[in-house]
């Protein structure tokens, strides 16, 4: 796989080498060739897309459908085909929100569950081969600062303004 090229380490603030960075990452993450290389590793009966919701559901746990599609930033009805998708494949399964009869929650099945460990195992995988020429101790402090920029970045942002 061809990887877009980054400029060497520079003198630029901390924020702008953080945000190229970033984007570098990001944009390799949902990349048509590495999902298509992570699906084909773990098997995948699914679109790429739809194992990111996939993620997002065994996270949550039993979830609405609309909490999915705030999360993602899209409309309901982005959210409901793939849910279709994924239930006709035996990885989610819907039922009643016990405390509103009205409502839908939609949980992972045993299947989805074994389904996301493949995924998951399949892209560190391809991470570890990409990361193969840094040395150990790099790969590890690349992970724990990823890690803890994780933790920041999925608070709710309406907390931290309230703070």
């Amino acid at each position: 796989m061809a990887s877009p090229s980054i400029r060497p380490a520079t003198r630029e603030p901390f924020e702008v080498r953080l945000e190229d960075s970033l984007t570098v990452v990001a944009n390799w993450i949902v990349r048509h060739d590495v999902q298509t290389e992570v699906a084909r590793r773990a098997s995948c009966p699914v679109p790429a897309s739809h194992g990111w919701l996939l993620a997002r559901i065994a996270t949550c746990g039993p979830c609405r459908p609309s909490d999915l599609a705030d999360f993602f930033g899209v409309d309901n009805s982005t959210i409901t085909p793939k849910l279709q998708r994924l239930e006709a494949e035996d990885l989610v399964r819907r039922h009643a929100d016990p405390e509103d009869r009205r409502a839908v929650l939609v949980a992972s099945t045993a299947a989805g569950s074994r389904l996301l460990a493949k995924l998951r195992r399949a892209r560190a995988e391809l991470l570890t081969e990409r990361m193969g020429s840094l040395p150990g101790p790099r790969r590890a402090a690349v992970a724990t600062a990823l890690a803890d920029l994780a933790s920041v970045l999925a608070e709710d942002p309406r907390r931290s303004r309230d703070r």
